[in-house]
């Protein structure tokens, strides 16, 4: 005769059951549209375990394997060897097919790794405050997310968010230490460099010579993660050469999370799950902004306080050190004062100088001539460049129409 379980072990058999359910619904609903589904919690778990195997986490499907095999298997595209293409569209349709190809084929398949936060992310992202002191309310407001994240073990979310501040304040290299600190794949697009419609976002259409995937693409096909971090800065500064085509459009849709969660790549045409990706963007003013675009983002205004000032040096001289081995001792107290009038960004460049310095004189230590000598690099150079160089004086401009 079968002895009958124990009431532990049906408690137990019952807990293992809910957790499977609630884990196939939330793959359900994190499955991009027309991806397939599976309904047996027991094949969910196999399924799961075998895409942790390749994913090392919760991961979600960022673009429908099946709907990408149709569209390799129908496309009327240019196949062979891009040189060997007869004009530029089939070599661009090409290596439109050569990265469908490598997606189809990628072990991976189209599952990308989640942030789902525990006590040692929420650590790093704490500690942010040490480096960034004048970037606290930002790291409060991420660590919070990140608290809801461990305590009910769903993913990491935060909405896009632009951080306010003057010039040299630090906040692309505070993007840089968040990436770090979250163990995500991090790019950055300079929006002043940005003359068409977005291209680096959202790619360019195989009709085109130079057409490739955008960034957002090649970040999520390419890398590891569903949720990279993407900084875009000085956002207010695009300019498009034709005002009707401005980067702005395709911001829309992709700091729009229900827009993000079917995002098409002009190059990839294909569906791919943007909405879990980090974007944090830096600007001096909003002012040039849409207001449709200010609405998208939450906002944060930084100012250096005097009383972070000295925490935000010895940062940036650490910073400085690390890239020569260490090889340096920490200034005293005296020698960072000196240094107050620079910005961060000054300063990033100021202790490589004046390390230069110190090494030429064959110590490893910094002293204030040192920094007086960085001091004369970064600055004097700027007043003599607005003087005439040589004997020749630059006659008047009326004199020189006279002449």
């Amino acid at each position: 005769m079968t002895s009958s379980p124990s009431p532990a072990a049906e408690l137990f058999e019952h807990r293992r059951m809910l957790n499977l359910q609630v884990l196939l619904g939330h793959l359900r609903d994190q499955r991009p549209e027309g991806a397939r589904t599976v309904e047996d919690p027991e094949e969910a778990a196999e399924i799961g375990a075998d895409d942790a195997d390749r994913t090392a986490g919760p991961a979600i499907e960022i673009y429908d394997a099946e709907r990408l095999a149709r569209r390799l298997r129908h496309s009327d595209g240019f196949v062979g060897d891009p040189a060997e293409a007869s004009n530029d569209e089939d070599a661009s349709q090409a290596r439109q097919v050569r990265l469908w190809t490598r997606m189809l084929a990628d072990e991976r398949g189209p599952w990308r790794k989640l942030v789902i936060a525990d006590d040692a992310l929420i650590a790093r992202l704490a500690s942010l405050d040490m480096i960034c002191p004048q970037f606290s309310e930002v790291t409060a407001w991420i660590v919070r997310a990140a608290g809801l994240s461990a305590a009910t073990g769903t993913p990491l979310r935060l909405d896009p968010a632009v951080v306010v501040g003057p010039p040299g304040t630090g906040k692309t290299f505070y993007a840089r230490k968040l990436a770090e600190a979250l163990g995500v794949p991090s790019e950055v697009i300079a929006m002043n460099l940005m003359t068409d419609r977005g291209s680096a976002f959202s790619g360019l259409t195989p009709v085109w010579k130079a057409s490739g995937p955008g960034k957002v693409a090649k970040l999520l096909i390419e890398g590891s993660h569903a949720s990279p971090l993407i900084v875009i800065d000085e956002i207010e500064k695009a300019s498009p050469i034709n005002p009707r085509e401005t980067p702005e459009n395709v911001l829309h849709s992709l700091l729009e999370r229900e827009n993000a969660a079917h995002f098409v790549d002009e190059f990839v045409d294909l569906p791919i799950r943007a909405d879990h990706i980090f974007w944090f963007a830096t600007a001096n003013s909003l002012d040039p902004l849409p207001e449709s675009i200010v609405d998208r983002l939450i906002v944060f205004t930084v100012a250096i306080r005097d009383a972070e000032m000295l925490a935000i040096q010895k940062s940036i001289f650490h910073e400085a050190n690390l890239r020569v081995g260490g090889s340096f001792v920490e200034p005293g107290a005296e020698l960072f004062r000196s240094t107050r009038g620079h910005n961060p960004r000054a300063l990033s460049r100021l202790w490589d100088i004046a390390m230069g310095f110190a090494c030429e004189a064959g110590r490893r230590h910094l002293v204030a001539d040192d920094v007086r000598g960085a001091e004369q690099v970064l600055l004097g150079g700027r007043e003599g460049a607005r003087r005439p160089i040589g004997f020749m004086q630059p006659a008047p401009r009326g004199q020189e129409a006279r002449k």
